[in-house]
């Protein structure tokens, strides 16, 4: 082999090993990009509304909060930043009991939908809906879903559901809630708890 072709077969081999080299460092870039946006830490809503609650996930780790406001004329204005969620969209409830320490068992000690009126649950249920029935909520690719729902039909004062002294859970679902399927819109496992004591 000539010297022309060994420097043409060394330049080869050294642009194979920068480019190889430089592919697994983007890819290592984009990993690490794409690993940090999966751990996007939930907003703070601290002083914000009139309670609030920490969320907390399957593993029993805090996840987020939610906060309530009374409206002046009707109805509860809710704030929720959750992290750790899958993307898409996922369905949320209000539940009858603010227990949410049993965690590895998906919080089932929250109860069912809080339904004073005993309607079927869905928002786009004619015979509905249920007072617990909420839009579904959308985590985006880093795991965050950050909203602000009005909830109409429930208040936060004294002797309703939201105010007794069990108090009450608001629950999000690993699925969306296609707001018509009893009891709770197809929306799957319960993935995250936040336990609301109001008082009396």
């Amino acid at each position: 082999m000539t010297n022309a072709a060994k420097i043409a077969a060394i330049s080869i081999v050294s642009s194979l090993i920068v480019t190889g080299c430089g592919n697994s460092a983007e890819t290592g870039s984009a990993a690490a990009a794409e690993a940090g946006a999966k751990k996007a830490a939930a907003v703070s809503l601290e002083g914000w509304g009139d309670a609030s609650a920490e969320f907390v996930n399957t593993d029993g780790e805090t996840a987020g909060e939610v906060a309530f406001t009374q409206t002046p004329s009707s109805g509860v204005l809710v704030r929720i930043s959750l992290s750790g969620l899958s993307e898409g969209w996922h369905g949320i409830h209000l539940h009858q009991v603010g227990d949410c320490s049993d965690n590895a068992e998906g919080f089932k000690a929250s109860g069912g939908h809080i339904d004073p009126e005993d309607k079927p649950h869905g928002l786009l249920n004619p015979d509905g809906p249920e007072a617990a029935d909420m839009p579904n909520i959308y985590a985006g690719a880093d795991g965050l879903a950050v909203a602000s729902i009005l909830n109409p039909m429930l208040s936060m004062d004294s002797g309703g559901p939201l105010a007794d002294e069990d108090g009450f859970a608001v629950v999000v679902h690993t699925s969306p809630d296609d707001h018509m399927t009893q009891p709770i819109g197809g929306a799957g496992a319960r993935v995250a708890c936040a336990a609301v004591m109001l008082g009396n």
